[in-house]
């Protein structure tokens, strides 16, 4: 499902357009309580918070299954389906269809000095311009100001092109599939476009980065161990605005196998005496009798 997106921070970060991945093995996270395996699809804080949606918990051992096809209502995300799974020491989420920022740079206002120059580009040979210094208009947001240099274009048909045919979302993902078991995991992301280019991101066990800058960053693949024994990774952390929004994708977390309760002795009844059978008294022996035979012949 499709939202107009309002000017908020994430109309920052598609300017900026900029982003930085990597991956990254978290420091252990200290909590001495102990927690239940739990997974959820989408969640962030900031200006726009969601809460952890859709959600599943196991506080027994028992596998739990919870889905939605919408997020509750907001301007920043959408998700077409979602799905988390939590059990005994084991715990997944299936996303797809993820929007962050849809038709977000269709709402920033370019500047006129800059379409006059878009406009009066050659067709051919232009690829050598320089990016014009143009400051974009105020975002409305705590940020240093910004212009067409902060852009992630080469040169000014390239910035003509992104602004005069803005791509559809800042960020769109076709699929995500983070799981755990124990204290292992793995993340599989499908096809990933940043504003409108398809990013090929290596296997989940290397780390990739692009230039970084202070407004927006990804986070790909975040692990932790936490002080109770629980494994937590997360597929996607994206920090908008230096922190003024983080919105995390699929997040599962294993914790220590639920223990097994021990059977009960059950009351055994009292054994029986075994059924006497009727018999007859055996015959007594018999007494010889001495005895005198008369005499024949």
């Amino acid at each position: 499902m499709r939202r107009q997106l309002t000017p908020t921070v994430l109309t920052a970060a598609a300017v900026a357009g900029v982003v930085t991945f990597s991956l990254v093995a978290s420091a252990p996270v200290g909590n001495a309580a102990a927690r239940p395996s739990s997974a959820y699809a989408v969640s962030a804080e900031g200006q726009v918070p969601i809460p952890k949606t859709p959600y599943a918990e196991s506080l027994d051992g028992k596998r739990q299954t919870t889905s939605a096809l919408e997020l509750p209502k907001n301007p920043l995300i959408s998700v077409r389906a979602g799905t988390a799974t939590a059990g005994n020491d084991s715990a997944s989420v299936e996303l797809f269809d993820v929007v962050v920022g849809p038709d977000i740079l269709s709402q920033v206002t370019i500047p006129p000095e800059l379409k006059q120059q878009c406009s009066a580009l050659p067709k051919t040979g232009a690829d050598n311009l320089p990016l014009p210094d143009i400051a974009l208009p105020d975002l409305g947001l705590p940020l240093p100001k910004l212009s067409t240099k902060d852009l992630p274009v080469k040169n000014l048909p390239d910035l003509c092109n992104l602004l005069l045919n803005p791509p559809k979302s800042l960020l769109g993902i076709d699929s995500l599939n983070v799981w755990c078991s124990g204290d292992t995991g793995g993340v599989d992301i499908g096809s990933l476009t940043l504003l409108g280019q398809t990013i090929k991101l290596p296997s989940t066990k290397q780390s990739a980065s692009l230039p970084s800058n202070p407004l927006a960053s990804i986070t790909v693949n975040s692990q932790g161990k936490h002080s109770d024994g629980a494994f937590t990774i997360t597929g996607l952390s994206i920090n908008l605005g230096g922190g003024t929004e983080v919105i995390n994708l699929a997040s599962a977390t294993c914790a220590k196998p639920a223990a097994k309760p021990k059977p009960k002795p059950q009351p055994q009844p009292p054994a029986e005496a075994p059924a006497q059978v009727n018999t007859p008294p055996a015959a007594p022996v018999p007494t010889p009798v001495k005895t005198h035979h008369p005499v024949t012949g």
